[in-house]
């Protein structure tokens, strides 16, 4: 947990006591829910696609009440992935790197699309931002280099290599002007035996993209 937003949120919930009081019981529900989720899933291997979005969705109900109309998002998931497997907070840090890279780094309001679908054998999950964007030749550096203080995009990288060895993608494009997008593919599955070396792959075929 990115200990900036759990600072943020508090100091959110304090402007709402003295401007919109009414509102701190929701705000503080939303707030339990996402706490609850990182101490719940903290031991866990994988969690559903379903849990995770839910992890996201009050991730994201908690900066909407500190951004307001600044924060604007889309989504496009596909209902049949719900039950696909993946690992705990590994969609959530995608859309903080999102809100932070894009919303913070321009005075206008912002927009992100996340996306989920499967390719294949592929679980495939995008996030995408409309922010300044940084060079193509800085994306490694700024998302992924070694440094005092590890981004969430090279903790993600880890834990991923840890899981799935070679069978993974994570990748960030980004140009100046034209926003970021990371894109994260994993194994599609929605069982697993013993381990991670017996997965029960959902068929692509019964799945059909459609917006959520």
């Amino acid at each position: 947990m990115n200990p900036h937003f759990l600072f943020n949120a508090l100091n959110t919930l304090a402007a709402l006591s003295r401007i919109a009081p009414r509102e701190v019981p929701g705000a503080v529900g939303r707030l339990r829910q996402f706490l609850r989720a990182s101490f719940d899933q903290h031991e866990r291997l994988l969690v559903t696609m379903e849990e995770e979005l839910a992890l996201v969705r009050a991730y994201l109900d908690i900066e909407s009440l500190r951004l307001g109309n600044r924060l604007k998002v889309e989504q496009t998931i596909d209902p049949c992935l719900l039950k696909a497997l993946m690992p705990p907070f590994s969609f959530q840090p995608l859309v903080e790197n999102a809100v932070h890279h894009g919303l913070h780094s321009s005075p206008r309001a912002g927009r992100i699309q996340l996306a989920a679908r499967p390719t294949g054998q592929w679980l495939e999950m995008s996030i995408r931002d409309d922010g300044q964007g940084v060079p193509l030749t800085e994306v490694e550096h700024v998302f992924f280099a070694e440094r005092q203080r590890v981004h969430a995009l090279g903790l993600l990288r880890r834990r991923l290599q840890g899981l799935f060895g070679r069978s993974f993608r994570l990748e960030v494009r980004s140009e100046i002007g034209e926003g970021t997008t990371v894109t994260m593919r994993i194994p599609l599955r929605k069982r697993f035996g013993v381990g991670l070396e017996s997965p029960r792959a959902i068929p692509s075929e019964l799945c059909e993209l459609a917006p959520n």
